[in-house]
């Protein structure tokens, strides 16, 4: 795999090991301005107009620094931003498998996108071929399996949504550099915001032994379907039911987050 040196200043040193390949969307109009952005030492916020930003923000206003490992854009080119033994700042606040410092545990992936606030462009077949190249030889060199890949929205379901609803997961899993559940149901609410009970205590903790920072229940009876855990089921559908991001959990929620589970639990045995 060819890859294009543009590099960043932007990082500090990793003090643990690489245990997560996270992906993410750039959110910008192409994948050139996100480079600029992402190797920009003193970024302000005139030099980034976009729908992200309110529209009389002043142009002198400093952004935050930001980088990632690899951006890869959409015709398939894959540009190293950051060294792998160094630590990026791409994943902010988050949580992952009681991981809280996603920066120095992960290897960050930004896709040229669009994002959201453009309305999520398809991702091309040359993108999305040279992400499954980039993640195979990361998992292979590190030794890392298939569930370590996880989205930027699965880590902060509450302040993200990438990679999106269109990212084609189960594309990666078909190739070996994802998981996806072998489980399908039917679409019957088993629990939704307001609701409490046996049924929230067992979606926490479903949720919480598949890798997300779910809600603790002092006990069953008191568990209660908040906004966070309606982020987090959203967080989890726009990867696994990407025709129902409405944060309700369904049998098929359910059935796939449990399928989730026993797949990384039989991993573990072995």
């Amino acid at each position: 795999m060819k890859i294009i040196d543009r590099l960043s200043p932007n990082f500090d040193a990793r003090k643990t090991p690489v245990w997560f390949v996270v992906l993410h969307y750039t959110g910008m109009k192409d994948a050139e301005t996100a480079l600029k952005r992402l190797t920009d030492p003193a970024p302000k916020a005139g030099d980034y107009p976009g729908p992200w930003q309110a529209p009389d923000i002043d142009p002198a206003t400093p952004l935050s620094r930001v980088s990632a490992h690899y951006v890869v854009g959409e015709d398939g080119t894959v540009f190293r931003v950051v060294d792998e033994e160094h630590r990026a700042w791409h994943a902010g606040v988050g949580s992952w498998a009681g991981q809280t410092d996603l920066n120095a545990c992960a290897i960050g992936i930004e896709i040229a996108n669009g994002g959201h606030d453009y309305g999520l462009p398809p991702y091309p077949d040359a993108q999305i071929n040279a992400v499954i190249e980039l993640v195979g030889d990361i998992l292979s060199r590190r030794g890392l399996l298939p569930e370590s890949v996880i989205g930027h929205s699965d880590i902060a379901p509450a302040r993200k949504d990438d990679p999106g609803e269109h990212f084609p997961w189960k594309r990666l899993a078909d190739a070996g550099v994802a998981i996806w559940p072998d489980a399908d149901g039917v679409a019957r609410i088993v629990c939704k915001r307001g609701d409490r009970g046996e049924a929230v205590h067992h979606l926490h903790a479903a949720l919480s032994a598949f890798g997300y920072d779910a809600p603790e229940d002092e006990s069953a009876k008191k568990a209660q379907f908040t906004e966070t855990t309606e982020a987090i089921v959203r967080a989890f559908q726009r990867r696994f039911e990407p025709d129902a991001c409405d944060g309700v959990a369904r049998d098929s929620t359910m059935m796939k987050l449990e399928a989730l589970v026993e797949m990384i639990e039989a991993g573990d045995e072995d």
